[in-house]
């Protein structure tokens, strides 16, 4: 803040188009909705898992509190030497009887998703509100925390592969030459090789695929279209009669690309955002679908939605509940997406 004005770092053009996006509304009820899945989605531990959220165990040194469901702590941690994992009903229960005023904050479902239960293919309940799986698990909680991951994935993959496909694409469409060339061989080597045999191959000599693992195969491949499309952007504004007047003027490399070049090039780009996303998360649920994404127990839609497929006559719910969870998570998104593209359309 100077002389009492606040700077403002936004153009009035991009104001106005940010004015007209939420003006919309299925811009506002797609980021209502998303925002709520994804609130639940990353605070899953508060809606769904079997250890207290808040523990405050008062005993003859002083009170001590913990955060079973956030950190894993050992039984010997609260003095006990008879067990591996702390059953925390049992632990309150010997408080109370040695007479501490020991107390605790518990998830409203009682589950978490790698636990199993006698309750193998139970129907909705109130014990188990979305039904359990073929191994007794509860649904909730492993659709809860699937979403979380399915988030996880597609916004990490959209950040990375955006960023390199930005870097990549301003570098061939500005500097040209055999950066540029070599860059295309490689484009092309990459879109002649299918995407899922490479998944195939891996998974075979890995043996099974962890969240990073799986990422950085997808990333061997999503950044391409980014890069492409920022080439093309680059290419056509070093042309405008602007860039030419600011390298006659002798302008630095680094000030035409970040401060005429990017700022015209990221706005076509910024407008397939959402869609990258919803193409992450649809990316992870197929190949965990097919059996190629994440190693088990790790909970996903993907898995869900398979076991909903195996046992759709019998278990219903195992079909319809992840199946309505990612019908909600890519509709808000594709809603923000045609709000975006409509808003900051270069042509508007």
């Amino acid at each position: 803040m100077s002389g009492g004005v606040t700077k403002n770092y936004f153009s009035p053009q991009f104001q106005r188009r940010l004015r007209f996006f939420w003006r919309q509304r299925r811009a506002r009820v797609g980021v209502a909705l998303f925002g709520t899945l994804f609130f639940l989605a990353m605070t899953a531990e508060v809606w769904s898992h079997q250890n207290p959220l808040f523990l405050a165990r008062k005993t003859d040194s002083g009170t001590q509190f913990y955060f079973p469901a956030l950190v894993n702590y050992a039984a010997g941690d609260f003095g006990i030497e008879d067990a591996f994992v702390v059953d925390f009903n049992l632990l309150l229960d010997s408080d109370r009887q040695a007479g501490h005023r020991s107390w605790a904050i518990w998830a409203f479902n009682l589950w978490d998703p790698y636990i199993q239960t006698p309750d193998v293919m139970a129907p909705p309940s109130p014990q188990h509100w979305m039904g359990t799986d073929n191994l007794g698990r509860d649904v909730t909680a492993r659709l809860l925390y699937g979403m979380r991951v399915s988030l996880s994935f597609g916004l990490l993959l959209w950040a990375v592969s955006f960023t390199g496909g930005v870097v990549i694409g301003v570098c061939q469409g500005y500097f040209v030459g055999v950066f540029d060339f070599l860059v295309e061989r490689l484009k092309e080597l990459a879109e002649i090789i299918p995407f899922l045999s490479v998944v195939i191959l891996v998974n075979g000599i890995i043996k099974g695929q962890g969240f990073a693992l799986t990422l950085g195969i997808v990333l061997l491949f999503a950044w391409i279209s980014i890069a492409s499309q920022m080439r093309a952007q680059v290419l056509a504004l070093r042309q405008r009669e602007f860039a030419e007047a600011v390298i006659a003027m002798g302008g630095s490399h680094s000030r035409i690309i970040f401060k005429h070049i990017l700022p015209n090039a990221l706005t076509p780009i910024l407008t397939l955002t959402p869609f990258a996303i919803s193409a992450g998360i649809g990316t992870l649920t197929v190949l965990d679908y097919l059996g190629y994404g994440l190693s088990p127990p790790t909970p996903s839609i993907g898995e869900l939605l398979a076991q909903g497929r195996n046992y759709i006559t019998n278990a219903i719910w195992l079909l319809l509940a992840p199946t309505t969870a990612l019908a909600l998570l890519m509709v808000s998104i594709n809603m923000i997406g045609e709000a975006m593209r409509e808003a900051f359309d270069p042509r508007a």
